[in-house]
C-alpha cells in the first residue's frame, strides 16, 4: 500500500520512544543523586577546612552533573525528533486519506481573487494545492512554493531542471522529513527574516571618514609597541607618555562609546537570528546531490570563498571578542590600550561588507530547496502520476488518465485529453463533471510548469499561460455585478490572446449572469475571437446552440452525461465526443422536492 512507508517510519519512531523515556527517567534520577552528592561533598569540604579528598569529590560531582544535564538534553532532543517525525508521517497519511483539508496552513497570504487562475483552480487557500503539498516553514520557502504555483518561470530548461531535482528528492524522503522537522522546530524564528536582511545589508558605519577609521585602527599598533618598549627598557622619564596615550585613547573611546555600543549590541540580534539557520545548513552541507538544481543550491550556500557556514563561524569569533566587554575591569583596560570597542565594531562592519549582501541569497537558496521538497510530496501520496513532457513545437495538451490531484484516489475519475491546437465546447447536464474537468486540466498544467509530477499516466504539453473564468462573484461595494465582473475577466483573456502569445483559456458556464439570447450571442463572439487568435482552451455551456460552432475546424464538441437506474440519477464523469443530448434539471428538482407545475 502507498501508506506503508509512512506507517513503517511511524512504527520505527514509536519503538524508540519508550527507550528514550526510560533513559530520560534513569538520567533524571542519577542527576538528582549527583546534585545531592555535590551538595554533601561541598558541605564536607567546607567543614573539614578544604579537605583535598572532598574537594576533588565535589569537583567530580559537579562535572558529572553538568555532563548528565547535557546527556539529558540530548535524550530529550531525540524524543522531540521522534515525536515530530511521527506527526510528519501522519500528515503524509492524511494527504493520502483525504484528511489534509484540516491542515492549518492554507497559504492565506497568497490569496488573490484577481489572479488569472489561482482562485478558480484552488491553488492557494482552503482545500488548495498549497494546503495539500506544503512542507515549507521559512518565509522564503513559502514564497518560493507560492511563486512556483502562481508565477512560475515559463522556461522549458528551468522546468526540466526542477523536474530532475524533484525526482531526486523523491528518493530522499528522510532528508525531506528532517528538513521539515528542523524548519518546523524554529518556525516562529524563521517567519520573517527581513529585519535580519536589512541589518546585514545596512551600510551605516561607526566612522564615515576613512582616514579617521585608519588612524583609530592603526593607533594601538603604534602605541602598544612604544609603551611596551618604555616598560621593558625602564625608561622612567617616558612613563608620562604612556599615561598620555592611555588618556587620549580613553577620550577617543568615550567620544564614540554610545554609537559603538548601539552597533555592538545589535550584533547579538544578527548572531541569534543566523544561528537559527545553522541546523538547516549543517543538514544541507553533508548532502551529496546529483541533480543540477540541487547542486547549484548547495553551491550558493557553501561557496568556497563565501560559505554561509564560514561566515557564521567568523561572526562567532567576532562575538567572542565583543563578549569580553561584559568583564568590567578588563573592558576598560582593553579600550584604554587597544580601543577594543572600535576594533570590534570595525570587525562587524568588515563582516557585513564581506557577507551581508549574501544573506538574502542564502535564505532564498534554503527556501528554494524547501519548495522543491514540497513538490516531491506529490510523488509520495499518489501512485497515478508522471512527469509531463514539455513540447513547445506544437500547441497541445495531451494526457492519458488525467485526474484531479485534490480529489481522493478512491473517488477520482480520470479522463483522456487530446487538445491539439483545439478549442473544446463542453456541454452536458448539471453535476456531470464539466467544471471539474476544466479544473483538472488547469491544476495539472500548474503542476507541470512548477516542475512537479502531474496526476496522469502520461502527459505532453506546450508551455501555455493559463487564464480562467469560473468562480465569478459580484462586488457590491464597488458597484460591480456578476455579469460585469465576468465580462472584465473574459476581456482580459481576449486581450491577452490578441498578443499572439501561447495561452490556454478555461471558461465555465460563460455569461451565466445574463439572458439566454445575449448569452448565446456573447459566447459565439468570444469563441470567434479566441478561434481567430489561434489559442487553445475549453468552454463549458448549457447552451447547445454553441455546439454549431464546430463548423470551425479548430472547435470540437465534447460532453458529459448521466444515466438513470431504479429511478435514481448516476454520473460516470467521463468525457465523450459530440454535444450533449440529455438534460436533468427537472429530474434534480424532483429529487430535492420542488414540484414541477409547468412544462
Amino acid at each position: 500500500m502507498i501508506t506503508d512507508k509512512f506507517t513503517t517510519r511511524i512504527e520505527k519512531q514509536e519503538e524508540y520512544l519508550p527507550k528514550y523515556r526510560k533513559q530520560s527517567n534513569v538520567v533524571s534520577n542519577i542527576r538528582l543523586l549527583t546534585i545531592i552528592l555535590s551538595i554533601y561533598c561541598t558541605y564536607m569540604t567546607l567543614k573539614l577546612n578544604y579537605n583535598v579528598l572532598y574537594l576533588c569529590m565535589s569537583f567530580s560531582a559537579y562535572a558529572a552533573f553538568i555532563a548528565l544535564v547535557i546527556w539529558h538534553r540530548m535524550i530529550k532532543n531525540k524524543m522531540d525528533f521522534s515525536k515530530e517525525i511521527i506527526n510528519i508521517n501522519k500528515r503524509y497519511i492524511a494527504r493520502i486519506d483525504g484528511n489534509w483539508i484540516d491542515f492549518d496552513d492554507i497559504g492565506e497570504e497568497f490569496i488573490d481573487k484577481n489572479h488569472r487562475y489561482s482562485s478558480d483552480l484552488d491553488i492557494v487557500g482552503k482545500e488548495s494545492l498549497f494546503q495539500l503539498v506544503n512542507t515549507t516553514n521559512t518565509l522564503n520557502g513559502r514564497n518560493s512554493l507560492a511563486k512556483l504555483f502562481l508565477e512560475p518561470d515559463y522556461d522549458e530548461k528551468e522546468i526540466l531542471l526542477r523536474q530532475e531535482a524533484v525526482k531526486e528528492l523523491e528518493s530522499r524522503l528522510d532528508l525531506c522529513q528532517e528538513m521539515e522537522y528542523i524548519t518546523g522546530k524554529y518556525k516562529d524564528k524563521l517567519k520573517n527574516p527581513q529585519r535580519l536582511i536589512d541589518y546585514a545589508e545596512d551600510s551605516n558605519v561607526v566612522l564615515k571618514s576613512k582616514i579617521a577609521k585608519k588612524i583609530i585602527y592603526a593607533l594601538p599598533l603604534i602605541t602598544v609597541p612604544i609603551s611596551a618598549a618604555i616598560i621593558i627598557f625602564k625608561m622612567k622619564e617616558m612613563y608620562v607618555l604612556i599615561a598620555a596615550i592611555i588618556v587620549i585613547q580613553l577620550l577617543i573611546w568615550g567620544i564614540g562609546v554610545l554609537k559603538v555600543n548601539r552597533i555592538l549590541q545589535s550584533v547579538d540580534y544578527l548572531k541569534y537570528n543566523l544561528s537559527t539557520y545553522v541546523s538547516i545548513l549543517k543538514l544541507i552541507e553533508k548532502q551529496e546531490f546529483n541533480a543540477e538544481r540541487l547542486k547549484a543550491i548547495k553551491a550558493r550556500l557553501f561557496d568556497e570563498k563565501e560559505s554561509s557556514m564560514n561566515a557564521i563561524k567568523e561572526l562567532d569569533k567576532i562575538l567572542e571578542r565583543i563578549n569580553l566587554r561584559y568583564n568590567g575591569i578588563l573592558y576598560i583596560l582593553l579600550n584604554a590600550v587597544l580601543l577594543w570597542d572600535f576594533q570590534c565594531a570595525f570587525s562587524v562592519e568588515n563582516w557585513k561588507e564581506k557577507h551581508g549582501h549574501k544573506i538574502f541569497g542564502w535564505l532564498e537558496a534554503i527556501g528554494e530547496l524547501e519548495s522543491l521538497m514540497s513538490l516531491s510530496v506529490c510523488m509520495h501520496i499518489n501512485n497515478e502520476i508522471c512527469f509531463p513532457t514539455i513540447d513547445n513545437l506544437n500547441l497541445e495538451v495531451e494526457a492519458k488518465d488525467l485526474g484531479h490531484p485534490l480529489i481522493n484516489s478512491n473517488d477520482r475519475v480520470a479522463n483522456d485529453l487530446e487538445m491539439k491546437n483545439n478549442i473544446f465546447i463542453i456541454s452536458g447536464s448539471n453535476m456531470s463533471g464539466k467544471t471539474t474537468f476544466l479544473r483538472t486540466i488547469g491544476i495539472n498544467l500548474v503542476l507541470a510548469y512548477s516542475g512537479a509530477p502531474v496526476c496522469a499516466k502520461e502527459m505532453r504539453c506546450s508551455i501555455l499561460n493559463i487564464f480562467t473564468s469560473m468562480r465569478i462573484s459580484d462586488e457590491l461595494k464597488n458597484g460591480i455585478s456578476t455579469f460585469y465582473a465576468e465580462l472584465m475577466r473574459i476581456k482580459n483573456i481576449i486581450d491577452y490572446s490578441a498578443e499572439k502569445r501561447q495561452m490556454i483559456f478555461l471558461i465555465d458556464e460563460i455569461f451565466r449572469g445574463t439572458n439566454s439570447l445575449d448569452r448565446i450571442i456573447g459566447a459565439k463572439n468570444v469563441l470567434a475571437n479566441l478561434h481567430e487568435a489561434g489559442v487553445v482552451g475549453a468552454l463549458t455551456t448549457h447552451d447547445l446552440e454553441l455546439c454549431a460552432l464546430d463548423k470551425y475546424k479548430r472547435i470540437r464538441n465534447y460532453h458529459f452525461s448521466e444515466y438513470y437506474k431504479n429511478n435514481k440519477i448516476f454520473f460516470d464523469y467521463k468525457i465523450k465526443i459530440g454535444k450533449s443530448t440529455t438534460t436533468n434539471a427537472k429530474y434534480l428538482m424532483n429529487i430535492v422536492g420542488i414540484k414541477i407545475i409547468e412544462e
